[in-house]
């Protein structure tokens, strides 16, 4: 009962102190929470935390303890923010104004505030529960009657809270019932599935009516719970998909074995997805012993199971009052039953269609996106446009779905796609490739696109049904599709002419579906890089330079859900009369900015200035070499070595963070260009550098000339990420080049480096937890993926030959 006190005591203390915290900011009385009594039951659930380090760590220091606290009180808080807002729709707090937040539930601030009062609490906590307990004696029994009374209200409230908040989230209305009827309408069509209205299931209620029933409820808990409700609607279908009568015949064990018995009658039906399997596998649960192992498993496993009672339960209690009868005639003319679905819904026999609603001209597709890349740690990666924006540029008929490798594991469904679109780059080709085999080997046209499809589009064609070269929008993307609902492709879709970013469609964010994503919305304010760098893959896909009207650019900034704004421009200020407008149209919008940029811009000293009152934090510019001949040889001339460090300077004097982007192995570099670098960086305010080996982009000047001088060692597109060695230099042998690059990550990226760096630039303490993680950001993937291997291949040939 200790804990029942501690819990309910500290849920209305934490009551209080969000009181008068929302009160006094709010300069009105605030009720804070969704609950309608006075406790808030997360402060119950962290003081039962502070309680358990308080015993269980109460040998430990009280640094251990406060980190104990940290973790945990951070989980919780995380926890209940998101359980809340998935289910409720509803924030009670949002920290995504605030650095180093993720998702706007937590945030690096307010944990260090919770576990310094978690702390000041286990070093009172004593004293308190020695007090508590006088106070307990002195009240007895009138104190144990109220926190047991608040106690059993809580629950209570919450129940009631919740009920209340669900219907007003309004799953029973039209579009709602279309929805689902649109995913359930094939199996409606397969004689299997309508064979089971002959069957008597529960007290005359057809199976087919009760899995329709267990469907629509188990689809309504996962568009609350946002699960995937095709998923659950299929599988809810079939879950039942069995003809005998189970009560006077079948199998023995029925409970036991249907399942299984089920899920092979339904492979006969439709191919099944992992999860549509499981569904039909464990909706017996607890009898099948393995609980479910997906979240729309355990909801049609519970709808099953109330559906079931209650249709034991409610004509029992109704033929007491002799009301049986209606009740069956009415659950059975009611949605979703098949006869409701049959005068609403389905117009000719074996033909469904849903009345009133348009059809569209032509058969509508369901397209799937893939970004193929291999699987990055959660928070380590932005959102980026292409596959949105390919999916705003889609007609509305279709259905389209995205998955970003980065985040999800890739896996084409067996069933219910149509066309699979592809975007990939060159080191991710042969995945790309894997992926459209495994697509055209279950009948599924396949179309890439993307920078490597533009460069190569013959060897691409090799591996795919059609190829999209360039820019999606603007009438090839659109065109592909009409072609593809005939079931015909052309080889190649192209435009004639760049499409007009006047024109664009607001790209489909909402189909990135992970929330790992580093907390910055992607905008879009112009497309291209008039500058012709030899090694550039830029100018090709996109070969002018076009600008969106500010207008557009403000509108979706203004949508962005956060404070943090990352542009995906290759070069925002290069058009500086532009720029200036852009951003003297964002300062009101009162956002935190990001780009990248050409560093001689920071010699307009009223662009930097602008830029940084609209709220610029950070941008990216390619430095490429601090070698003026490694620069000409890729046609970088525009780049002033002798001026980057004034320019950084005034970036810098402006609160803005520049980073570099670096590359080794250019011609004109030799074997002393990275001590040179390092001494270069170290003097400037720069903040860090991503640095790569050349890469010799198919498609590009330079990899045509690296190929005609004989210098490319490798053609594994594998080995295209910049931290592999691929062309020999001119200036120092291979081995040179791998030995410099790893020893350059190994010095410049080190603890003491950063921290001298950070030193020397003289920045204020509260800058240095950003400058240390982009520098580990930097970092990481190079010292885990820089394993020499080019001169490991000089030295296999060297052995062949000899």
């Amino acid at each position: 009962m200790n804990f029942v006190y501690h819990f309910v005591t500290f849920s209305i203390l934490g009551w209080i102190i969000e009181v008068i915290y929302r009160s006094v900011n709010n300069r009105r009385l605030v009720n804070p929470g969704f609950l309608k009594g006075f406790y808030l039951p997360i402060y119950g659930f962290g003081a039962l935390f502070i309680l358990a380090g308080h015993t269980l760590l109460a040998s430990c220091s009280l640094l251990i303890r406060a980190l104990f606290y940290f973790f945990t009180l951070t989980g919780l808080e995380f926890i209940t923010g998101a359980a809340i807002e998935r289910v409720f729709r509803i924030r009670l707090w949002d920290y995504s104004k605030q650095q180093f937040n993720i998702g706007g539930h937590v945030c690096l601030y307010f944990a260090i505030c919770w576990t310094l009062l978690a702390t000041l609490l286990d070093s009172m906590l004593d004293f308190f529960i020695s007090h508590a307990r006088v106070f307990r004696k002195q009240f007895y029994p009138v104190s144990d009657i109220v926190l047991v009374a608040i106690a059993m209200a809580i629950p209570i409230d919450f129940s009631m809270s919740l009920r209340k908040r669900l219907k007003g989230l309004k799953f029973d209305n039209e579009a709602t019932k279309r929805e689902f009827f649109a995913i359930a309408s094939p199996l409606l069509a397969h004689p299997s599935v309508v064979k089971l209205k002959d069957c008597n299931h529960h007290f005359g209620k057809t199976r087919l009516d009760h899995v329709l029933d267990v469907a629509w409820m188990a689809f309504r808990i996962s568009k609350c719970f946002l699960l995937d409700c095709k998923a659950t609607v299929r599988g809810a279908l079939l879950h039942d998909l069995f003809h005998y009568d189970w009560l006077r015949g079948g199998p023995k064990w029925h409970g036991i074995r249907h399942p299984r018995l089920v899920l092979q009658n339904a492979l006969k039906v439709t191919s099944l997805s992992d999860k549509e399997q499981d569904i039909i596998k464990k909706h017996m649960w607890p009898l099948t012993v393995i609980p479910p192992r997906y979240a729309e498993s355990w909801a049609v496993c519970f709808s099953d199971i109330y559906c079931s009672w209650r249709d034991y339960i409610v004509p029992i209690v109704l033929s007491l009052r002799g009301k049986r009868d209606a009740w069956i005639r009415s659950a059975s003319s009611t949605f979703p039953s098949y006869a409701a679905l049959k005068d609403g819904y389905i117009r000719n026999k074996g033909v469904i269609i849903p009345f009133s609603e348009p059809m569209h001209s032509g058969h509508s597709l369901n397209i799937l996106l893939i970004d193929a890349q291999p699987r990055t740690l959660p928070f380590t990666t932005f959102r980026t446009l292409t596959l949105p924006r390919v999916a705003g540029a889609t007609p509305a008929k279709h259905r389209v779905q995205i998955i970003d490798g980065r985040m999800e594991k890739i896996k084409i469904p067996t069933h219910g796609v149509d066309l699979v679109g592809i975007t990939f780059s060159t080191n991710n080709a042969s995945l790309a490739y894997d992926i459209a085999r495994n697509a055209k080997e279950l009948g599924i046209m396949t179309v890439a696109g993307g920078t490597h499809t533009t460069a190569v589009p013959d060897e691409v064609l090799e591996h795919f049904d059609s190829v999209l070269i360039g820019e999606a929008e603007g009438g090839a993307w659109e065109n592909l599709l009409k072609d593809a609902q005939k079931g015909l492709l052309e080889k190649r879709y192209f435009n004639e002419k760049p499409p007009d970013l006047g024109n664009l469609k607001p790209p489909r964010l909402d189909l990135l579906r992970s929330k790992q994503y580093l907390p910055a919305y992607p905008v879009e304010a112009t497309r291209g890089c008039p500058n012709q760098c030899s090694f550039c893959f830029s100018r090709y896909i996109h070969p002018t330079y076009r600008k969106r009207p500010v207008s557009h650019v403000i509108a979706d900034v203004a949508r962005a859900e956060g404070a943090n704004i990352f542009f995906m421009d290759d070069n925002l200020t290069v058009d500086k009369k532009y720029a200036k407008e852009l951003f003297t149209a964002l300062r009101p919008l009162n956002k935190r900015l990001y780009f990248q940029m050409q560093l001689s811009a920071a010699e307009d000293e009223e662009l930097v200035r602008l830029a940084a009152e609209a709220g610029c934090r950070g941008v990216f510019t390619g430095l490429e070499s601090i070698n003026a001949a490694s620069l000409d040889s890729v046609s970088k001339t525009f780049n002033q070595v002798e001026k980057y460090k004034e320019q950084i300077m005034i970036l810098d004097q402006h609160g803005i963070f520049v980073v570099g982007g670096l590359i080794f192995g250019l011609d004109g570099d030799n074997r002393d260009v990275f001590r040179q670098t390092i001494g270069f960086l170290n003097k400037s305010r720069i903040c860090s550098v991503a640095v790569n080996l050349v890469i010799p982009y198919p498609g590009t000047d330079f990899h045509s000339q690296m190929k005609a001088e004989g210098r490319l060692l490798n053609f594994d597109y594998k080995n295209y990420t910049g931290y592999r060695l691929i062309v020999s230099s001119n200036g120092m042998s291979s081995e040179e080049l791998e030995e410099g690059y790893k020893k350059f990550i190994e010095e410049f990226y080190s603890v003491k480096n950063v921290i001298s760096r950070f030193r020397n630039q003289r920045r204020p303490l509260r800058q240095l937890p950003m400058y240390a993680a982009v520098n580990l950001a930097y970092r990481l993937p190079r010292q885990a993926r820089s394993r020499p291997f080019g001169s490991q291949l000089l030295k296999d040939i060297r052995r062949k030959l000899l």
